[in-house]
């Protein structure tokens, strides 16, 4: 009897410290992406390089799912939605026009650091590539 308690509380506590690690990890991607301004440094559309379209937005990620990306004239009002098991992020600017529309889609997350994102997503068989950066 005394081992089933013991098995069940180790049991309990594993999944606690899993459920915080997890956690963890989300505010950590929460910070990254929501400390500092983005810009995207490249964008292929198959093989077209469209980087200099976005040349004039900056793109600002928030704790609470939004995103805005602004130029001098400006702002496209979104959401987006960052995944730390499938390390995917979702962004969605439904009344935006392109290029930024062009970001409407689940990307799934190549490489990464502190400041920089890579990422890809396929869109009516064309693999779009994005390169986002830190300011």
């Amino acid at each position: 009897m005394k081992k089933l308690v013991w098995i069940s509380i180790m049991v309990c506590l594993l999944g606690a410290c899993a459920k915080a690690i997890e956690e963890k990890k989300e505010d950590i991607i929460l910070d990254a992406m929501t400390n500092g301004q983005w810009y995207i440094y490249s964008f292929k559309e198959g093989s077209t390089d469209i980087s200099s379209s976005f040349s004039p937005y900056t793109f600002q990620f928030y704790r609470d799912g939004k995103v805005s990306g602004f130029t001098t004239e400006t702002e496209d009002k979104g959401t987006w939605v960052g995944d730390v098991n499938t390390l995917s992020i979702i962004t969605n600017f439904p009344a935006a026009s392109e290029p930024v529309s062009k970001l409407n889609a689940t990307w799934k997350i190549t490489n990464n650091t502190w400041d920089y994102v890579k990422a890809e997503t396929t869109v009516q068989g064309v693999k779009n590539l994005l390169h986002l950066k830190k300011k």
